[in-house]
């Protein structure tokens, strides 16, 4: 009886810490969306506060006297999984946290606010300058966070585990080399194939008030919950909350509507994660979701398993030909199909193909990697930057802005997360060829209109387990095996060889 009490004392002050978590980022929503340009020292203390409010209770040594005499408890083994793998994931946490001094939790809340501040304005001028002392500093402060959680081990190497438990810079390479071979091998007969899409068709310009309506649409029909979230406009799409309250933002194009449509996707495939964790296991840590790579699985499977599949656009395209007027009026299925799906090496991340996306990851990876290793320094950023996105892609950069300042994740400190999209096309990649088993018909429903039996599979495999299980193991939980890259070379090789002819 007392083991229970301190249990669930434990998972009253989880919830608590989850409760500030969510204050945390609809505060960082607002900075996005709302908050005045003037508004940003005024934030960082905001912000400052409750993360140091925040690591206040998750450090209280009360929390580690509780978990003491639970374990300790002659009648710990008696508790199941779901109990054990709570205390599991507190611990952890806990004894990161007790790591971290209060003070540096402050000075680095309000870096990270001010940096995005920053960033902003680098990109809207096209200055690096602008961003270069703060980037510096984040970079500074991040790596110091890493050697305060563990000084035995390299910097980059915490943070990769910090986003997706178990990764190390090595487990990556082992992914992304036999990946970023067979990439290059496919592009090669795309090269070859001599099929060019009519990309014409999909450079038309489109009202901002018809995108609107169709990243609307697309939401709904993805079954992502309007009543519990919504959806706004910012410098980069992004999803933030949690459970009831999600907040989706994209931006808008007029003479591209394929990067707004294919980022609603994206972060809607993100959102309905969020909607649908489990709710029996609400503000418990296993209630949480798994891992940022399996989080990237979820978008990436709704931006390109669902979103650019031939069965989605073979029901959707007469719907979307109707939201957009006469726009499209012209276009024919084939036609839209291999320009949507058109592999061409580009200069932004977040527009890139299917194919050459994860390029775009393993240039940022590789980047990281040095930047931590003492190889480069920030000031040769966008030099090593140009230099790197024309060997691996052969694109020349244009301009900063679509360059190395393209993305906010270095902004707020966020290095080592970057690696997870590219594992997250890995796990989806994976749960597709598991879903084909479970479902074999699922293109047919697909074409039919059926996107909840896809959406459904996916809540009751993924979702509905949250937390329970680190990312390999969930990974093999799912599909009886642990993760592996030659499902998404097969899925990559099988769906262009068939749109290119080869």
């Amino acid at each position: 009886m007392i083991m229970l009490e301190q249990y669930d004392k434990l998972l009253k002050r989880m919830k608590e810490l989850r409760v500030i978590g969510q204050i945390a980022q609809l505060l960082g929503w607002d900075q996005q969306v709302m908050m005045p340009k003037g508004s940003v020292m005024q934030r960082s203390e905001q912000q400052a506060f409750v993360a140091t409010l925040a690591h206040s209770k998750q450090t209280d040594p009360e929390v580690g006297k509780m978990l003491k005499k639970i374990k300790e408890h002659p009648d710990y083994d008696t508790l199941g999984y779901q109990e054990k793998r709570n205390i599991y994931l507190i611990q952890r946490d806990y004894d990161r946290a007790i790591k971290i001094p209060p003070e540096f939790v402050e000075e680095y809340t309000k870096a990270s606010v001010i940096s995005v501040e920053k960033w902003k304005e680098a990109r809207t001028n096209d200055d690096f300058s602008v961003f270069k002392p703060y980037l510096e500093k984040m970079f500074e402060l991040t790596k110091k966070y890493a050697n305060f959680l563990n000084p035995d081990l390299p910097a980059y190497e915490v943070l990769l585990d910090l986003y997706e438990p178990g990764m190390t810079t090595e487990q990556y390479n082992k992914i992304f080399d036999p990946l970023k071979n067979a990439t290059v091998e496919l592009l090669e007969k795309i090269n070859q194939s001599g099929k060019k899409p009519d990309l014409s068709l999909i450079r038309r310009e489109v009202p901002l008030e018809l995108q609107q309506k169709l990243s609307i649409d697309l939401m709904n029909l993805l079954n992502f919950d309007m009543d519990r979230g919504r959806i706004d406009v910012s410098a980069h799409p992004f999803t933030g909350g949690e459970y009831d309250d999600i907040r989706i933002t994209t931006r808008y194009s007029l003479d591209d509507f394929t990067g707004s449509l294919f980022a609603v996707m994206h972060e809607t495939g993100h959102g309905c994660y969020e909607q649908n964790l489990p709710d029996d296991l609400r503000y418990q840590p296993i209630g949480n979701y798994c891992s940022m790579g399996v989080h990237e699985s979820q978008s990436r499977f709704y931006e390109n398993i669902i979103g650019r599949s031939k069965s989605f656009w073979w029901f959707y395209l007469e719907k979307f030909k109707e939201l957009m007027g006469d726009i499209f009026s012209d276009a024919t299925y084939d036609d839209f199909i291999l320009a949507i799906n058109a592999v061409q090496p580009s200069l932004i991340r977040v527009e890139a193909d299917e194919v050459t996306y994860n390029l775009h990851i393993i240039l940022r990876f590789e980047i990281e990697r040095d930047l931590f290793e003492g190889k480069i320094k920030i000031d040769e950023l966008p030099e090593v930057w140009n230099k790197k996105m024309k060997e691996m892609l052969g694109v020349n950069v244009d301009k900063i802005s679509n360059g190395v300042i393209q993305d906010i994740h270095w902004s707020g400190g966020s290095f080592g997360y970057f690696p997870t999209y590219t594992l997250g096309n890995v796990y989806g990649a994976q749960f597709s060829a598991k879903l084909v088993k479970d479902i074999p018909d699922w293109n047919v429903k697909l074409e039919k209109g059926d996107i909840k039996s896809l959406t459904d599979w996916l809540t009751e495999n993924i979702h509905h387990k949250g937390n329970l299980f680190d990312p390999p193991e969930l990974v093999k939980e799912v599909t009886g095996e642990l993760p592996d890259p030659k499902y998404l070379i097969q899925h990559l090789n099988d769906k262009y060889s068939y749109l290119y002819g080869f």
